[in-house]
């Protein structure tokens, strides 16, 4: 694409609509379970734009939204990729907390962050694809190949187990794995998750795993002749945090790095502490594994983890449970994604891209199930980037952010990046543009 025709393109993106649509966006409660709303909200933008637009379900109130705008035909088509679902907790903020005028809590700080439920992770792709769209339809460019938003449900990393069951606890990439077991193909995906305006080629996989001790439960007056199943998960939480530095030393990589959370733990009966001492505790924890890496082999190691305590104490008896997993995914740095993306970027910052930390690579994305059905993907978002400048999942007073600079930083590396992609083979590369 002629790098005249490619600023002409770049200068229709309007930062008001970018403003108002992004407010627009984090103001729709979408928990996860709860992505109606704003389905609907998405999808009617979406029609307004010009593209075709399908509602798939993938369970009763819960829609994929995927809008095609189509090209001249035979180019690549590029999936912009977003889940509509946002987390249930951050930080210092209540999202469900409402403002006098009865909005979710969100809006404008410092007249250039907009804060609120989804604001970095990740609502903030889809004003950015929308813009991408409409300045394509308004420059009238006639790209060989397609382009696809997916807007999801179901991705927060969630896991029906024990009282915690039904939609609302429905994720872990639901809504991607349901896209493409129906059939929904494209060549190149770029995914609009946090990284702070970083190139990231892959993510980690990760399982759940459920640790159970049992004890035996007595009352108060007569606790010396109970077990507590408490001081028994301790043994086991001390274990994991030692186990930790011994798992990422046996599974190096390059770039990305493994790590354990402990993410919950309950038991025994709030409602009559008097019953003691607890006779089950339950500790919920994350792992996350290597490309590559199986459930089975994780699952392996945990299990010779718990073998050792219990041949130090034969009465510990540790249970393990794993009840959810998914695979995780890289592609080569020399991959024609990644190097279509880089310049994309050095494009609008007059800058070389940078790549996440190690750490960030343990956040999953929808691009894992799309690798499984041989559809690559990177992820770049405007999020992730906080207001001192420190790459952070969440700002410490306000939770999720996104700056409005960013946002029209990131939708422009993703107009540059696609315009390029979507235009097919033999194209000469993206210009250099003025840093902005």
């Amino acid at each position: 694409m002629a790098p005249t025709a490619q600023q002409d393109v770049l200068k229709r993106i309007d930062d008001a609509e970018l403003k108002e649509m992004m407010l627009d966006v984090v103001n729709i409660p979408s928990l996860t379970g709860d992505e109606e709303a704003l389905g609907e909200y998405l999808a009617r933008c979406f029609l307004d734009l010009g593209m075709e637009v399908e509602l798939q379900e993938v369970e009763p109130t819960r829609q994929n939204v995927l809008a095609r705008w189509r090209g001249t035909g035979g180019g690549p088509t590029v999936m912009l990729l977003g889940h509509m679902d946002t987390a249930p907790y951050v930080p210092s903020v209540n999202p469900n907390r409402l403002r006098p005028h009865g909005r979710p809590l969100g809006g404008i700080v410092d007249g250039n962050w907009v804060y609120g439920p989804g604001a970095s992770n990740m609502k903030c792709c889809f004003p950015a694809y929308y813009q991408l769209v409409k300045a394509v339809r308004d420059a009238r460019v006639p790209l060989r190949g397609d382009i696809l938003i997916a807007a999801v449900v179901g991705e927060i990393e969630k896991s029906p187990i024990d009282q915690y069951q039904g939609k609302n606890y429905r994720g872990s990439a639901l809504g991607a794995r349901y896209m493409v077991n129906k059939g929904i193909r494209a060549d190149y995906c770029l995914n609009g998750e946090p990284t702070g305006l970083r190139v990231q080629m892959g993510n980690t996989g990760y399982i759940f795993a459920k640790f159970t001790t049992r004890g035996i439960v007595t009352h108060t007056c007569s606790k010396q002749l109970g077990v507590c199943a408490y001081k028994k998960m301790t043994t086991v939480i001390e274990a994991l945090e030692a186990w930790e530095p011994k798992y990422q030393k046996r599974h190096p990589h390059p770039f990305m790095e493994v790590r354990v959370g402990i993410g919950g733990i309950q038991g025994g009966f709030p409602y009559t502490p008097s019953r003691n001492p607890m006779p089950e505790c339950n500790l919920y924890v994350h792992v996350t594994m290597l490309p590559g890496q199986t459930v089975g082999s994780v699952e392996e190691e945990l299990g010779e983890l718990l073998g050792a305590l219990e041949a130090e104490d034969t009465a510990l008896k540790p249970e393990l449970l794993i009840y959810s997993a998914n695979n995780g995914y890289e592609i080569p740095l020399n991959h024609p994604l990644v190097q279509v993306m880089d310049r994309a970027h050095e494009t609008v910052f007059g800058a070389a891209s940078i790549r996440p930390e190690p750490g960030r690579y343990s956040v999953s994305s929808d691009c894992s199930p799309l690798f499984e059905y041989h559809i690559p993907g990177i992820t770049y978002g405007a999020g992730g980037l906080g207001r001192k400048g420190v790459h952070v999942a969440y700002d410490a007073e306000l939770g999720e952010v996104v700056s409005l600079e960013h946002l029209r930083q990131a939708t422009e590396v993703y107009t540059v990046g696609t315009l390029e992609l979507a235009g097919g083979a033999g194209g000469s590369g993206a210009a250099r543009l003025p840093r902005r």
